[in-house]
């Protein structure tokens, strides 16, 4: 109790004392003593927005510590930290203070921050708190020579491997060919870099623009160029005799050849505004992302997750960084590779097929019967590298018939029912006709089969109004064509729209009008024959099968069918393939554009063994004269492959 009445004494006393002197020198009553945790406060707010103005410094001015702070923050863009004062405990005297701030830097998309804690001295002065400055205020133990950095360390980007696991897209040594301006500038720059085009095949006239518009330190590079590839190999003393050339090795993630599987596989390069403003921060400038095709669509599966690591950089008196010290890490997550179907024999013998094949767009797809693996989906150098094979739509013309005749089946019909087979067959005003080499011999009431074997489309026509185009359309979608199913890359399985229109169902039921299909379509429809059920696309090893159509196809109605396309080989349309064992085929032609005589699509379907092909070709005759032959060097390519 005495020690208490002594201390309200003591302040009682102290009270009297202040109001005493604060009315004798006209002072506010309720003048305090000033608080250190605000001079925290306000050095926490600092550093978090780059500028320490206002701030109180012993040992530097406010402007001298703000311009450090911005060159510690010049490499790291627009990210600033989030700074919180922890604490700040006074010793016992009451003149000096250690606050304590809590730093966290938000580095990267995940939940993981760089945060840390650092102590710092507060001193009272003239009844001023002031901040004790030292680099490492900003961050652990950071020099006066240092400033930080982040950056981004992705993983090495997956393979795309095929179904034996033989790496289809990996990383492949090339070189950057370029003119170093380091080493030339004016009029010899421009010389160099028109001499450097001729001799690796680029415009001379838009890169010497290029090169004259570059920096004197830039390297501008005129073509990227696998090691192997003979422009390089044959021409490096040329490219070195060129005053300025540069020759930069880098790995890029490439296929085995420029257009092996292109179309399907895509490419990479360095992502795109647009790519970099979709992905809401997960891509920066520089960073290396999928194009098209499969290295898109599984894009972040391919790439991975970046990590981040922070550095305190050491810089030289021009500003270069002489040292590096990490900070802080956080491991980028590892890529998935991608297996998929494609057989890398089966693939370079379907693009050997069609390597000769430059003016018009040419396809072919081979697809594995017991499994629907696509095993060969290339394209022709016509075709300049689109999705043709797996993602065309054209019309398939009489490769169509098939479905037609399972239309047929279904109605009763048996491979020797007769079809009336004329010249000519008029619907509704509209005049159809048979391909201009038609058969005579073949006219008149001939059975299913035969129809099917030489591909009258009048025989075909005449029937329709015995089935409706919604009966089409389910014999269509039982052969694995028609129905809208997502599809785990750039494909399509074909189109057969419902219509009333009397002369469009008419054309439809020889693949033409509206009907529209891709060669990996009519693959499918082989196979599905060949197989006795439906047959479903698989290009993706891991993704789930597909469903099965509404109405499965029965393995009666498929030999039925099997025995008109046995017929197509051995007497019919498609003889010319028993040479390459053939065992089932149709051949097909369908009209486009405007012209009269009307321009065709040519097509070729056919099935040996477990293997089941189409054949494309967007002009031409027959599909016996311009998709057979495709189909024919395919399989003596291929069998020649298994052979060594």
């Amino acid at each position: 109790m005495r020690r208490g009445t002594s201390t309200r004494r003591t302040i009682s006393a102290a009270v009297s004392l202040v109001l005493a002197t604060s009315l004798t020198a006209g002072c506010s009553l309720f003048e305090s003593d000033p608080d250190p945790a605000d001079t925290a406060t306000a050095l926490a707010r600092g550093l978090a927005r780059g500028d320490l103005t206002g701030v109180t410094l012993s040992g530097t001015t406010a402007q001298q510590a703000t311009a450090f702070l911005k060159g510690v923050y010049e490499d790291l863009g627009d990210l600033r930290p989030s700074v919180a004062v922890a604490g700040v405990v006074p010793d016992e005297e009451g003149t000096s203070a250690t606050a304590t701030l809590r730093t966290t830097w938000d580095v990267s998309a995940s939940a993981q921050d760089w945060t840390y804690e650092t102590q710092v001295p507060l001193t009272l002065a003239e009844n001023t708190w002031q901040v004790r400055w030292a680099p490492s205020v900003v961050a652990p133990e950071l020099a006066a020579d240092e400033t930080l950095d982040i950056v981004r360390t992705w993983p090495r980007r997956a393979d795309i491997v095929d179904r034996r696991g033989g790496r289809l897209m990996t990383e492949r040594e090339v070189a950057h060919i370029g003119i170093d301006k380091t080493k030339v500038s004016g009029a010899t720059a421009t010389r160099s870099a028109r001499a450097l085009a001729e001799v690796v095949g680029v415009d001379g006239t838009a890169f010497a623009d290029r090169v004259a518009a570059a920096g004197p330190k830039a390297f501008v590079a005129a073509i990227t160029l696998r090691v192997t590839d003979p422009t390089l190999a044959d021409n490096v003393d040329r490219i070195d005799s060129v005053d300025g050339a540069l020759r930069v090795p880098a790995m890029q993630v490439l296929a085995p050849t420029r257009t092996w599987a292109a179309p399907i596989l895509g490419r990479v390069a360095e992502a795109t505004a647009e790519q970099i403003e979709k992905s809401g921060g997960v891509l920066e400038v520089g960073d290396v992302v999928g194009q098209n095709g499969l290295q898109l669509r599984y894009d972040e599966r391919l790439r991975g997750k970046p990590g981040v690591a922070v550095h305190a950089v050491q810089r030289g008196k021009d500003g270069s960084a002489i040292d590096k010290r990490e900070l802080f890490a956080e491991p980028s997550e590892k890529a998935e590779p991608l297996a998929v179907t494609l057989d890398a024999k089966a693939q370079t013998a379907a693009e050997a097929a069609l390597a000769e094949q430059t003016k018009r767009p040419t396809a072919l797809v081979a697809v594995k019967v017991s499994t629907g693996e696509v095993l060969a989906a290339a394209v022709g150098p016509g075709a300049e590298q689109a999705p043709l094979a797996l993602a065309g739509k054209e019309a398939p013309g009489s490769t169509f018939k098939i479905a037609s005749a399972l239309a047929l089946i279904r109605k009763g019909a048996t491979a020797e029912t007769k079809l009336p087979c004329t010249d000519t067959l008029t619907v509704n005003g509209r005049v159809f006709g048979n391909y201009s080499r038609y058969p005579s011999s073949q006219l008149g009431d001939i059975p299913l089969e035969r129809a099917v074997a030489y591909s009258c489309n009048t025989a075909f026509i005449s029937q329709h109004e015995k089935v409706s185009q919604d009966e089409l359309i389910a014999a269509a979608e039982s052969l694995g064509m028609g129905e809208e199913l997502d599809l785990p890359f750039t494909g399509f399985l074909g189109s057969v729209p419902p219509t009333d229109d009397v002369v469009e169902r008419a054309a439809s039921f020889i693949g033409q009008g509206r009907v529209e299909a891709s060669p990996l379509t009519m693959a499918l429809v082989i196979a599905s024959v060949m197989r006795g059920e439906t047959v479903r696309p698989r290009l993706v090893v891991t993704d789930t099968a597909l469903p099965a159509p509404a109405t499965p196809l029965r393995q009666e109605e498929a030999e039925v069918l099997r025995r008109a396309l046995r017929a197509v080989v051995t007497e019919g349309s498609g003889t010319v393939l028993r040479t390459v064992g053939v065992e089932y085929a149709k051949t097909g032609t369908a009209e486009f554009g405007t012209t009269n005589p009307p321009r065709t699509h040519a097509w070729m379907v056919a099935g040996r063994g477990d293997l089941a092909i189409a054949a494309y070709h967007e002009e031409g005759p027959s599909g016996t004269t311009h998709a057979a032959p495709f189909i024919i060097d395919f399989l003596r390519s291929y069998d020649a492959e298994d052979a060594g």
